[in-house]
């Protein structure tokens, strides 16, 4: 028994690389990524322009799966109790992420401990438009506007505790300004309202507001990121309008349940990283979603998360925004 012991020892000492060396390589079948959104918003946009060569350099289909509801906490919360095998995915922004978990007194995820970061994908300015019946062609002069008028101007949303809400919060907190909140189910219905002029002000990705602004219904005063928009390149930054504080920006991740494997997340950040190199899909993202390509490591978005938690906690408190 004893030598049979000895035997068998020794050929799974000999066989033991063999057989690691023939395990498969991640990923073996389709990869699902959950939007937490309905189909058709910019982040599903974004998401299927991506997903395409990304499923390509991983030698997989990667499946759009989308489940809106509950301001996307829907769709998180199922990936967070997802299995940890790398092939289940949370590809969302700060609403559900940074957002939601201030705004729900009993959230049923938690970012930091129910989820692995994988990478930032994208970012994108939020731009302040004034509509085109408010008699100011500046951001300096809309403030002064406004500090005459407290309380008369107002501002539409997508609804309350929405990005665009909280944009328009922080724009008030930094200027000192009191324009009133008008939350609409949607942007769509709230255009013709944007259009009569009967409201003032909108803080929204350029891709969301393209048709009114070439329309001319609108005019774009003010950028939040740190470097111009080449679809704007007139409008200042946050900096060049000394407003420091509204600098922040529209973006874009991808996290996976808790536990799923490093191997695996190293890859899929690496994978993507290789794709955004591709001057034709950054210039793509550009055109039409005016998204600049990130690619950031699991650990620089880890680092990222906690300061957009802690930033968007901060404002909903002072606010008081429910």
């Amino acid at each position: 028994m004893m030598r049979l012991s000895d035997s068998l020892l020794v050929v799974g000492l000999l066989l033991g690389p063999t057989a690691a060396l023939a395990q498969p390589t991640y990923p073996i079948r389709p990869i699902r990524m959950v939007i937490p959104f309905p189909p058709g918003g910019s982040i599903d946009t974004v998401g299927r322009v991506v997903s395409q060569p990304w499923g390509a350099a991983l030698g997989q289909q990667i499946v759009i799966d989308n489940r809106g509801g509950v301001g996307g906490a829907l769709g998180t919360e199922m990936v967070a109790r997802a299995v940890a095998d790398g092939y289940t995915l949370l590809y969302s922004n700060a609403g559900s992420l940074s957002i939601a978990p201030h705004l729900n007194p009993r959230p049923n995820y938690d970012v930091f401990r129910d989820f692995a970061p994988v990478t930032q994908v994208t970012s994108a300015p939020f731009i302040l438009f004034s509509s085109a019946a408010v008699p100011v062609n500046t951001i300096a002069e809309l403030i002064a506007y406004a500090k005459a008028r407290p309380g008369q101007l107002n501002y539409a949303s997508s609804g309350p505790g929405s990005g665009l809400h909280l944009m328009a919060e922080l724009f008030k907190s930094v200027t000192g300004t009191d324009f009133v909140h008008v939350p609409f189910k949607g942007l769509g219905v709230a255009t013709p309202e944007i259009i009569s002029g009967r409201v003032h002000m909108l803080i929204n990705t350029y891709a969301g507001s393209v048709g009114l602004h070439k329309g001319g219904r609108i005019k774009p005063l003010l950028n939040s990121a740190l470097t111009r928009s080449p679809q704007l390149p007139d409008v200042p930054t946050c900096l060049e309008a000394g407003l420091p504080g509204f600098c922040s920006s529209s973006w874009h991740a991808v996290v996976a349940p808790a536990g799923t494997p490093p191997a695996a997340i190293r890859k899929l950040q690496q994978t993507l990283a290789t794709i955004f190199a591709n001057a034709e899909l950054r210039a793509q993202l550009q055109s039409r979603e005016d998204s600049e390509a990130v690619g950031k490591s699991p650990q620089e978005l880890a680092a990222f998360l906690k300061s957009e938690h802690a930033k968007w906690g901060k404002l909903i408190k002072a606010a008081g925004i429910q």
